[in-house]
Protein backbone atom coordinates (compact mmCIF):
# COMPACT_ATOMS: atom_id res chain seq x y z
CA UNK A 1 0.00 0.00 0.00
CA UNK A 2 1.09 3.08 -1.33
CA UNK A 3 0.50 6.32 1.25
CA UNK A 4 1.46 9.78 0.26
CA UNK A 5 2.72 12.48 3.08
CA UNK A 6 1.63 16.05 1.72
CA UNK A 7 2.96 18.75 3.37
CA UNK A 8 0.69 21.32 2.29
CA UNK A 9 1.70 23.98 5.36
CA UNK A 10 1.60 27.62 5.94
CA UNK A 11 2.07 28.56 9.31
CA UNK A 12 3.86 25.34 9.78
CA UNK A 13 4.00 24.85 13.82
CA UNK A 14 5.78 20.88 14.30
CA UNK A 15 5.84 19.36 17.81
CA UNK A 16 8.92 17.33 18.03
CA UNK A 17 10.27 17.41 21.92
CA UNK A 18 13.09 19.72 23.06
CA UNK A 19 14.30 22.63 25.12
CA UNK A 20 15.28 26.45 25.10
CA UNK A 21 16.43 29.37 27.34
CA UNK A 22 16.33 32.71 25.46
CA UNK A 23 18.52 32.74 22.67
CA UNK A 24 20.03 30.23 21.14
CA UNK A 25 23.61 31.15 20.23
CA UNK A 26 25.18 27.26 20.82
CA UNK A 27 24.22 25.07 17.92
CA UNK A 28 25.46 21.80 20.37
CA UNK A 29 22.92 22.99 22.56
CA UNK A 30 20.38 22.70 20.60
CA UNK A 31 21.06 19.44 18.95
CA UNK A 32 21.28 17.64 22.69
CA UNK A 33 18.42 19.28 23.24
CA UNK A 34 16.43 18.22 20.15
CA UNK A 35 17.76 14.46 21.00
CA UNK A 36 16.22 14.61 24.35
CA UNK A 37 13.10 16.34 23.75
CA UNK A 38 12.49 13.64 20.77
CA UNK A 39 13.47 10.93 23.29
CA UNK A 40 10.86 12.30 25.58
CA UNK A 41 7.97 12.62 23.00
CA UNK A 42 8.58 9.03 21.37
CA UNK A 43 6.36 7.07 24.43
CA UNK A 44 3.15 7.25 24.70
CA UNK A 45 2.75 9.56 27.87
CA UNK A 46 5.07 12.11 25.98
CA UNK A 47 2.28 11.75 23.18
CA UNK A 48 -0.84 11.86 25.68
CA UNK A 49 1.58 15.15 27.11
CA UNK A 50 2.53 17.03 23.82
CA UNK A 51 -1.41 17.33 23.55
CA UNK A 52 -1.89 19.07 26.61
CA UNK A 53 0.76 21.21 25.89
CA UNK A 54 -0.35 21.96 22.31
CA UNK A 55 -3.61 23.24 23.88
CA UNK A 56 -1.86 25.11 26.55
CA UNK A 57 0.54 27.29 24.24
CA UNK A 58 -1.75 27.71 21.17
CA UNK A 59 -3.08 31.35 22.03
CA UNK A 60 0.45 32.59 22.63
CA UNK A 61 1.84 30.56 19.39
CA UNK A 62 -1.24 31.84 17.03
CA UNK A 63 -0.78 35.28 17.94
CA UNK A 64 3.15 35.05 17.94
CA UNK A 65 3.19 33.55 13.95
CA UNK A 66 0.37 35.86 13.19
CA UNK A 67 2.31 38.77 13.87
CA UNK A 68 6.04 38.04 13.15
CA UNK A 69 4.50 36.62 9.52
CA UNK A 70 3.36 39.79 8.77
CA UNK A 71 5.89 42.11 9.97
CA UNK A 72 9.26 40.28 8.41
CA UNK A 73 9.97 39.11 5.31
CA UNK A 74 10.11 35.25 4.10
CA UNK A 75 13.42 35.70 1.68
CA UNK A 76 14.59 32.41 1.93
CA UNK A 77 12.50 29.63 1.59
CA UNK A 78 11.76 27.46 5.56
CA UNK A 79 12.73 30.67 7.16
CA UNK A 80 11.29 29.54 10.80
CA UNK A 81 11.71 29.76 14.52
CA UNK A 82 12.62 27.24 16.70
CA UNK A 83 11.57 27.14 20.30
CA UNK A 84 12.37 24.23 23.11
CA UNK A 85 11.09 24.35 26.61
CA UNK A 86 12.55 22.56 29.61
CA UNK A 87 9.34 21.99 32.08
CA UNK A 88 9.48 21.34 35.94
CA UNK A 89 7.18 18.55 37.48
CA UNK A 90 5.13 21.57 38.59
CA UNK A 91 4.34 23.00 35.04
CA UNK A 92 6.39 25.94 35.07
CA UNK A 93 8.66 26.46 32.33
CA UNK A 94 12.51 26.29 33.67
CA UNK A 95 14.65 27.02 30.52
CA UNK A 96 13.48 28.71 27.32
CA UNK A 97 15.47 29.35 24.04
CA UNK A 98 14.55 30.45 20.55
CA UNK A 99 16.89 30.36 16.94
CA UNK A 100 18.71 33.76 16.65
CA UNK A 101 18.78 32.77 12.68
CA UNK A 102 16.65 35.41 11.08
CA UNK A 103 14.42 38.22 11.95
CA UNK A 104 11.04 35.90 12.03
CA UNK A 105 13.13 33.87 14.42
CA UNK A 106 13.86 36.73 16.73
CA UNK A 107 10.51 38.32 16.36
CA UNK A 108 8.18 34.80 17.61
CA UNK A 109 10.74 34.08 20.73
CA UNK A 110 10.22 37.63 21.80
CA UNK A 111 6.56 37.08 21.80
CA UNK A 112 6.91 34.33 24.70
CA UNK A 113 7.38 36.89 27.39
CA UNK A 114 5.52 36.00 30.06
CA UNK A 115 6.08 32.51 29.51
CA UNK A 116 2.38 30.60 29.97
CA UNK A 117 2.18 28.14 32.27
CA UNK A 118 1.84 24.92 30.97
CA UNK A 119 0.50 21.45 32.20
CA UNK A 120 2.36 18.78 34.58
CA UNK A 121 4.82 16.61 31.93
CA UNK A 122 5.05 12.83 33.15
CA UNK A 123 8.55 13.73 34.95
CA UNK A 124 10.51 16.68 36.05
CA UNK A 125 13.05 18.42 33.41
CA UNK A 126 10.76 17.44 30.28
CA UNK A 127 11.92 18.61 27.29
CA UNK A 128 9.33 19.71 24.35
CA UNK A 129 10.52 21.62 20.92
CA UNK A 130 7.92 23.79 18.53
CA UNK A 131 9.55 24.30 14.29
CA UNK A 132 7.28 27.62 13.64
CA UNK A 133 7.79 27.91 9.51
CA UNK A 134 7.32 31.64 7.97
CA UNK A 135 4.74 31.23 5.34
CA UNK A 136 3.61 35.00 4.55
CA UNK A 137 4.09 34.25 0.79
CA UNK A 138 2.00 31.43 1.14
CA UNK A 139 2.34 27.53 1.49
CA UNK A 140 5.79 25.64 -0.16
CA UNK A 141 4.97 23.75 -2.64
CA UNK A 142 3.09 20.34 -2.77
CA UNK A 143 5.32 17.26 -2.27
CA UNK A 144 3.76 14.27 -2.12
CA UNK A 145 6.20 11.20 -0.61
CA UNK A 146 4.97 7.65 -0.35
CA UNK A 147 5.44 4.71 2.34
CA UNK A 148 5.47 1.47 1.06
CA UNK A 149 5.30 -1.79 2.73
CA UNK A 150 2.43 -2.90 5.59
CA UNK A 151 5.48 -2.11 8.40
CA UNK A 152 6.39 1.34 7.24
CA UNK A 153 2.63 2.30 6.76
CA UNK A 154 2.08 0.91 10.29
CA UNK A 155 4.95 3.42 11.77
CA UNK A 156 3.85 5.94 9.94
CA UNK A 157 0.06 5.79 11.23
CA UNK A 158 1.32 5.09 14.31
CA UNK A 159 3.77 8.45 14.37
CA UNK A 160 0.81 10.71 13.11
CA UNK A 161 -1.81 9.08 15.33
CA UNK A 162 -1.83 11.75 18.30
CA UNK A 163 -2.01 14.88 15.64
CA UNK A 164 -5.36 12.99 13.63
CA UNK A 165 -6.41 12.65 17.78
CA UNK A 166 -6.02 16.56 18.24
CA UNK A 167 -7.38 17.36 14.77
CA UNK A 168 -10.59 15.18 15.72
CA UNK A 169 -10.81 16.91 19.06
CA UNK A 170 -10.80 20.55 17.62
CA UNK A 171 -12.93 19.72 14.67
CA UNK A 172 -16.39 20.41 16.27
CA UNK A 173 -15.28 24.14 17.23
CA UNK A 174 -14.06 24.57 13.38
CA UNK A 175 -17.07 22.71 12.10
CA UNK A 176 -19.49 25.53 14.14
CA UNK A 177 -16.99 28.34 12.61
CA UNK A 178 -17.89 26.94 9.40
CA UNK A 179 -21.70 26.77 9.99
CA UNK A 180 -21.91 30.24 11.51
CA UNK A 181 -20.40 31.46 8.44
CA UNK A 182 -16.36 31.98 7.93
CA UNK A 183 -15.01 35.68 7.20
CA UNK A 184 -15.12 36.43 3.34
CA UNK A 185 -11.66 34.78 1.72
CA UNK A 186 -11.02 32.13 4.36
CA UNK A 187 -11.33 28.31 3.50
CA UNK A 188 -12.26 25.62 5.54
CA UNK A 189 -10.81 22.44 4.44
CA UNK A 190 -10.40 18.58 6.02
CA UNK A 191 -8.14 15.64 5.44
CA UNK A 192 -10.06 12.15 4.00
CA UNK A 193 -8.12 9.14 3.52
CA UNK A 194 -9.04 7.90 -0.02
CA UNK A 195 -8.42 4.38 -1.62
CA UNK A 196 -7.90 2.69 -5.16
CA UNK A 197 -9.01 -0.75 -5.86
CA UNK A 198 -6.10 -2.15 -5.35
CA UNK A 199 -6.02 -0.70 -1.85
CA UNK A 200 -3.42 2.45 -3.16
CA UNK A 201 -3.96 5.18 0.14
CA UNK A 202 -3.52 8.88 -0.53
CA UNK A 203 -4.89 11.39 2.11
CA UNK A 204 -6.52 14.42 0.62
CA UNK A 205 -7.51 17.35 1.10
CA UNK A 206 -11.39 18.31 0.58
CA UNK A 207 -12.63 22.03 0.05
CA UNK A 208 -15.60 22.13 2.30
CA UNK A 209 -19.04 23.21 1.04
CA UNK A 210 -21.15 21.64 3.38
CA UNK A 211 -22.40 19.20 6.34
CA UNK A 212 -25.50 17.85 7.00
CA UNK A 213 -26.39 14.39 8.64
CA UNK A 214 -22.62 14.03 9.81
CA UNK A 215 -21.60 13.93 6.39
CA UNK A 216 -19.38 16.41 4.31
CA UNK A 217 -19.68 17.25 0.93
CA UNK A 218 -17.08 19.06 -0.72
CA UNK A 219 -14.37 19.27 -3.66
CA UNK A 220 -11.39 17.46 -3.88
CA UNK A 221 -7.74 20.13 -3.43
CA UNK A 222 -5.60 17.73 -5.57
CA UNK A 223 -5.40 13.97 -6.06
CA UNK A 224 -1.63 12.91 -7.19
CA UNK A 225 -1.61 8.83 -7.03
CA UNK A 226 -5.31 7.50 -7.04
CA UNK A 227 -6.94 7.18 -10.15
CA UNK A 228 -10.39 6.47 -8.69
CA UNK A 229 -10.79 10.06 -8.17
CA UNK A 230 -9.77 12.90 -9.27
CA UNK A 231 -8.59 17.25 -8.48
CA UNK A 232 -11.62 19.04 -8.47
CA UNK A 233 -13.82 15.96 -8.10
CA UNK A 234 -17.07 16.19 -5.60
CA UNK A 235 -17.51 13.51 -3.17
CA UNK A 236 -19.32 13.35 0.13
CA UNK A 237 -18.12 11.36 3.23
CA UNK A 238 -18.94 10.57 7.05
CA UNK A 239 -17.57 13.10 9.52
CA UNK A 240 -15.50 10.45 11.16
CA UNK A 241 -13.32 9.56 8.30
CA UNK A 242 -11.69 12.98 8.70
CA UNK A 243 -8.28 12.79 10.07
CA UNK A 244 -7.16 16.68 9.79
CA UNK A 245 -8.82 19.93 8.89
CA UNK A 246 -7.63 23.67 8.44
CA UNK A 247 -8.88 27.01 7.71
CA UNK A 248 -7.02 29.16 5.98
CA UNK A 249 -6.86 32.60 5.90
CA UNK A 250 -6.73 35.56 2.61
CA UNK A 251 -3.24 36.59 3.92
CA UNK A 252 -2.00 32.69 4.09
CA UNK A 253 -1.55 31.84 7.16
CA UNK A 254 -3.67 29.30 8.21
CA UNK A 255 -5.50 27.53 11.51
CA UNK A 256 -5.41 23.36 12.45
CA UNK A 257 -3.88 21.46 9.88
CA UNK A 258 -1.77 19.73 13.17
CA UNK A 259 -1.38 16.45 10.81
CA UNK A 260 -0.11 18.88 8.14
CA UNK A 261 2.20 21.14 10.24
CA UNK A 262 3.58 17.55 11.63
CA UNK A 263 4.51 16.21 8.52
CA UNK A 264 5.97 19.72 7.30
CA UNK A 265 9.41 18.48 9.36
CA UNK A 266 8.77 14.92 9.51
CA UNK A 267 11.59 12.80 8.37
CA UNK A 268 11.10 8.71 8.29
CA UNK A 269 13.53 6.58 9.54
Amino acid sequence: MKLPLRNAVIAAVCLVGMTFSGRASNPNELQLLAKKASNDRSSKEGYDYETKFFDAIDPVLIRATDYCSKITPNTVPGDGATLVFVISVDGRITKFLHSENNAFAKCVGSQFKPLPKVPRPPRDGWATALEIGNRRHGPPPDKPRRVSGEEHVATFDKTIAPYIAKARATYPAAKRRFEGGLPSGYKFSVEVPLYDRDGTRENCFVAVERIKDRKISGTIDKVDLLTNYKTGQRITFPEDEIMNWVIVRPDGTEEGNYVGKFLDHYKPQ
